[in-house]
This record gives C-alpha cells, sequence and structure tokens, in this order.
C-alpha cells in the first residue's frame, strides 16, 4: 500500500492510522487538528486509489447507508427551509456524520493492534487535557475562570465529560478483558489512570457526565452480574451495583434534605436596629435562601455600602466579574455564612471572601473545588428561586426549563413536518417573542435536547426516520454483545437527552468517529474469533 510521491515513499496503511490517532487526540484537546485530520484522512484515502474496491465496500455496508440516510434526511428538509444560510452552516456540520463511516468502512480494516492503541492514545489525549484543567483549577497555570466550566479550555466541559467516559470504560477494557495482553507495569498505568479518571470526573462537575457514567456503570454491572457464573463473584456485583445506586440515593437526598433545612427565625421578634443604631429592612414575602439562611433579612443597604468602599475598590452599586451587581453578590453571600448585612457582617469577612465577592462568587461553598455538593446546591438554589419567581436568566438549569417549554410550543404548532434544516433558532426566535420570555436575547437559546431539536426540525415523520437510522448500526452489529459499542452507543444516546450532541463540530465528530470505530472493532473482533 506505499506510493511515490516527488521522490517520497508514503505507506498509506499508516497514513491512515495515524490520521485516526489525530482525530482521537484532538477531540479532546484542539478544533483545528481535529480539522486538519480531516483533510489528511481525506486526501490519503484519495491518493491511495483503489475506489472501485472500496465503493465495492461501502455497497455491502448497511451502517453506511444509515449514517448516509441521517445525513440525507437533513438535506431532504431543505424543503421546509427559509433561511438557508443557517441550514448550510448546519449541514456543513452534519457531513461529518457521512465523513467518518465513508472513509472507515471502506478503507482496509485495521488490525487489533491499531484499534489497541487509537484507545490508548485517544485516553492519553483525555488525560492530558484534565491535567491542564486541574493546573488551572489549583492555579498553576494563571488563567482566570469564574466557575468550573472555565478549566475545560479546549472544549464544553459537558462534551469533555462524555470523552472522559469514553476513556474511562475503554481502559476498563484494557485492563479487564482478555483480549490484550499487557505487562503487569502496564495494567497498573491503566488501572490508576482510571481511577484518575474517575476522580476528575467528579472534580470537573459535569452532572451530566456523571450521571451518564453512573448510569452506564450500572447497567454494565448488572449485565456482566448475570454472566458470571461463579455464585460468590456474581453476589459481590450486585451487592456493589446495589451499594452505587443506595450511596448515590442518600447523596442526593441528603443534599435536598441539607438545602431546605432553614435557620428558626422568630418572625414577630426580629431586631429592628443594627448594633450602630441603623434600622434594618426585613423583607418577610422574599422567602430567598443561602445555606438555610434567609437571605433579606436583617438587611441594612446604607451600612453595607459604607463598609464595603472600605473594604474594596469595587463600586457596591457596581458590577463583579460575572456581570452580577455587588449589591446583590454581597448580599447573598453574607447569608451563606450566616452573617447580618450590615457593618458588622462586613467587617467579618475576610479579604478572601471580599475577593469572591468581586468574582461573582454569592456563596462561600462555591469556593470548594472538590466537594460535588456545591454544584447539587446550585441546582437546587436555581429550582428554589425559580419557583418563587426569579428570572431564570444566567441559571444554566432553570434556563433549560424555558428553552424545553418553549421547543414544546414550537412542536404542537409543526408536529408533522417541523421547521425545517435551517429555521430552528429561527423559530425559538419567534416563539420567544410570542411568549414574551423573561429571558434576554444572548440567552434565548434552543433546546438543548437533541431528540427533541430533532422532532422539532423534521416533524414526527422526520424523527422517526434519524431515530431508527441512529439504533439501527447498533441493532444489525448486535452491538449489545460488545461492551465498547453498547457503552458508546448508551453514552451518546443519553447524552442527547441533556445537550444537543450533533450541533457542533466536535459533538458530531465524536458520534460519528466512535461510532464507526466501535462498528468496526466489532468486525475486527468477530474476525478474530473466526480465524
Amino acid at each position: 500500500m506505499d506510493m511515490t510521491l516527488w521522490g517520497i515513499r508514503f505507506n498509506h496503511q499508516k497514513i491512515y492510522f495515524w490520521g485516526l490517532v489525530l482525530t482521537a487526540v484532538s477531540l479532546p484537546l484542539s478544533k483545528y487538528t481535529l480539522s486538519i485530520s480531516y483533510i489528511v484522512l481525506l486526501t490519503n484515502w484519495v491518493l491511495e486509489g483503489h475506489f472501485a474496491e472500496k465503493l465495492n465496500r461501502l455497497k455491502k455496508n448497511k451502517a453506511f447507508w444509515t449514517f448516509f440516510i441521517l445525513f440525507f434526511v437533513h438535506l431532504l428538509w431543505l424543503l421546509n427551509t427559509s433561511n438557508f444560510e443557517y441550514a448550510f452552516h448546519d449541514l456543513k456540520n452534519k457531513v461529518i456524520l457521512v465523513l467518518f463511516p465513508f472513509i472507515l468502512f471502506s478503507s482496509k480494516p485495521l488490525s487489533g493492534n491499531e484499534f489497541k492503541n487509537i484507545l490508548i492514545w485517544f485516553s492519553a489525549a483525555v488525560i492530558a487535557s484534565s491535567l491542564i484543567s486541574i493546573s488551572i483549577l489549583l492555579g498553576f497555570i494563571d488563567l482566570p475562570v469564574t466557575n468550573f466550566r472555565g478549566i475545560s479550555v479546549f472544549i464544553s466541559h459537558i462534551r469533555f465529560s462524555l470523552l472522559i467516559n469514553i476513556a474511562i470504560f475503554s481502559l476498563g477494557y484494557l485492563v479487564f478483558s482478555d483480549e490484550y495482553q499487557f505487562s503487569k507495569k502496564q495494567i497498573v498505568l491503566f488501572s490508576f489512570c482510571l481511577l484518575w479518571l474517575i476522580l476528575f470526573l467528579f472534580v470537573l462537575k459535569s452532572l451530566t457526565g456523571i450521571i451518564i457514567f453512573l448510569f452506564t456503570l450500572i447497567i454494565i454491572i448488572g449485565y456482566l452480574s448475570f454472566k458470571i457464573k461463579y455464585v460468590v463473584y456474581r453476589l459481590f456485583l450486585q451487592l456493589a451495583l446495589i451499594t452505587i445506586f443506595l450511596l448515590s440515593a442518600s447523596f442526593i437526598t441528603h443534599s435536598i434534605s441539607r438545602f431546605y433545612t432553614t435557620e428558626k427565625i422568630d418572625l414577630k421578634h426580629l431586631e429592628t436596629n443594627t448594633p450602630n443604631g441603623n434600622s434594618y429592612i426585613h423583607n418577610l414575602n422574599d422567602k430567598q435562601i443561602e445555606n438555610g439562611n434567609y437571605v433579606w433579612l436583617y438587611y441594612c443597604p446604607e451600612e453595607l455600602e459604607k463598609e464595603w468602599s472600605k473594604r474594596s475598590d469595587v463600586p457596591f452599586n457596581g458590577k463583579d466579574n460575572k456581570g452580577q451587581y455587588i449589591k446583590y453578590t454581597s448580599v447573598r453571600y453574607l447569608s451563606s455564612k450566616g452573617l447580618r448585612k450590615d457593618s458588622l457582617g462586613i467587617s467579618k469577612l475576610s479579604n478572601y471572601d471580599i475577593k469572591n465577592i468581586e468574582n461573582g462568587i454569592a456563596n462561600y461553598i462555591y469556593t470548594d473545588k472538590f466537594s460535588l455538593y456545591p454544584r447539587i446546591y446550585q441546582i437546587l438554589w436555581e429550582i428554589d428561586v425559580y419557583k418563587k419567581g426569579q428570572n431564570p436568566a444566567g441559571n444554566s438549569f432553570t434556563q433549560r426549563i424555558v428553552f424545553m417549554e418553549t421547543a414544546l410550543e414550537i412542536i404542537k404548532s409543526d408536529f408533522l413536518t417541523g421547521v425545517g434544516t435551517g429555521d430552528v433558532q429561527d423559530s425559538f426566535n419567534e416563539q420567544y417573542e410570542k411568549d414574551n420570555s423573561p429571558l434576554p436575547g444572548n440567552r434565548r437559546l434552543r433546546a438543548h435536547n437533541q431528540h427533541i431539536t430533532f422532532l422539532l426540525t423534521f416533524g414526527i415523520f422526520g424523527f422517526i426516520i434519524v431515530l431508527i437510522a441512529l439504533i439501527y448500526p447498533y441493532i444489525q452489529a448486535k452491538g449489545y454483545h460488545d461492551f465498547l459499542l453498547t457503552v458508546f452507543f448508551l453514552i451518546a444516546m443519553l447524552s442527547m437527552f441533556n445537550e444537543d450532541t450533533l450541533e457542533t463540530q466536535t459533538g458530531v465528530s465524536f458520534f460519528s468517529y466512535f461510532y464507526t470505530l466501535f462498528l468496526l472493532g466489532i468486525k475486527q473482533r468477530d474476525k478474530k474469533t473466526i480465524e
């Protein structure tokens, strides 16, 4: 498979392999080199030749034609589109759905060793990205971040969490499967990397990634427990399964109970004056809480402003680094520490606390970088204030509720045919106006649910076609018998309930690349078994 060009000999199979490695490494590290990997793979495919042989492979490959149908639906629904500029932008990303199946299914199959090495390279890249992120979190890399999402600098933290999940289960497969032989040192190294990525997934605090990890782990352990013949091992796995479930449920229920445990206040005997003799404001109608402390009790804005000006150069009526007003951030922060909102309360804050408020941190527990509870607390707080009538703008979880409500209204109007490939955002913009949405213009986003987005775009008939196209390759390949393909399928499909997974270059590449790669992995292993 060699070719000589300008006196240089090219080995196309090696270029093909390293092109796939470049894709795997680029997914967690660089969108720029991800685009380069497309060019490398396509150019090598063309220069290699043997087109008749390649096209013959594609003709026989049902999975390829299913991916093609998935892309073709997007083309067909141009007939129902008025915004072609956005449609062609969307199609530019969606063509990747066909790119990897086209190249991989038509090329010479990868060897077992090449497949294994791609998994190792990918896992190494994910680990490298995680180490960069943890260095930012700990301050070793001087990059200002305002929340946990900011430590994922190459891609969104949710998509990074999906890649972490793939790497975790891939390393688990390499460690526990008898398909590949590794030295004891390599097994120890892989095991250490596996444990590190699990730990980092929780440090990243992507609830989407954590829930997918736990759900997938429970399914895998449950399935394996019934495949084991030895009763002791089977019972051990099933006990582990029950333990994981109970620990998760206990953590969630304890977090909810902790959030709603409020301070006991005698509303009839509230103090009316500060130690300096100024009047307190007690808003008994606003039940907003921070760590169980009522935010709008014992509030003296005059003293707050005066004392704040002594501690900070940021104006009290100015904005913090997140664009929130200091006067509100400070009140929430003081409440979170159980302090009154007066000069005495401000005086009890450390310089570190003052800096936190300037950075837009509204509750001191958010400074705990390694605990998952602050993330759970944040979601509970968003739900609580949303139920109490606060605008959800800027609150990621409750914004998604508005996104979904808006999407469902659009679906009601275009249930049969959808709005078309290019008119999704336009339809959202129109519906937000109809609903007099409280969200500002820059917050009026799409559904953040790929299944809902497909239903909204293509209508019920197109949605059914797309859903079949997503599932068919897995069923046709009997993927439920294969660990890696099943893990990927679960991760990808679950991610679509909380993310528009196929609406970005990285998301589409993640889906198309790994779906195709693991489908090929099944064939490679089946061939090995037959031989």
